[in-house]
């Protein structure tokens, strides 16, 4: 009985490989791969941006927090990749950004397209404020 419950908790508990490659039962993982390079982050990250806007636009509001979540990620990988000087100023962003993907979540959830639309457009001028603070091309 104890190696029955034992086995049973294993596999409760253990992660489901199945879905690692595809996102999940509904493509819904929070993984984002990272570029290696600063300009390949700033590549994903603007078109993260798109896609987002271009979701909420549609007011496909499900797959939003998909893409809030990608650029948050996008964001968070900056600063070990920027100088010393920069890093103070990549952290901040990052923290921001954190807020932002997460107010995305909430209101995409809650169905509410034009929350949804205001804080895509905080999370535009965030990620705008920062490529501009790191003079990224």
């Amino acid at each position: 009985m104890l190696v029955a419950m034992s086995l049973f908790a294993f596999i409760a508990c253990s992660p489901d490989e199945s879905h690692a490659k595809d996102g999940g039962p509904a493509g819904h993982s929070h993984f984002t791969e990272i570029p290696a390079t600063t300009d390949g982050i700033w590549k994903l990250l603007g078109e993260q941006q798109a896609k987002l806007g271009s979701v909420v636009a549609k007011n496909e509001l499900g797959e939003a927090h998909d893409h809030g979540y990608a650029i948050r990620d996008l964001v968070r990988a900056l600063p070990a990749k920027v100088s010393a000087e920069k890093k103070v100023k990549a952290e901040a962003a990052a923290v921001e950004v954190a807020k932002i993907a997460a107010a995305i979540d909430k209101s995409s959830a809650a169905g509410a397209q034009k929350a949804t639309q205001a804080n895509v457009e905080k999370m535009a001028a965030a990620v705008t404020a920062l490529k501009t603070e790191l003079k990224a091309k």
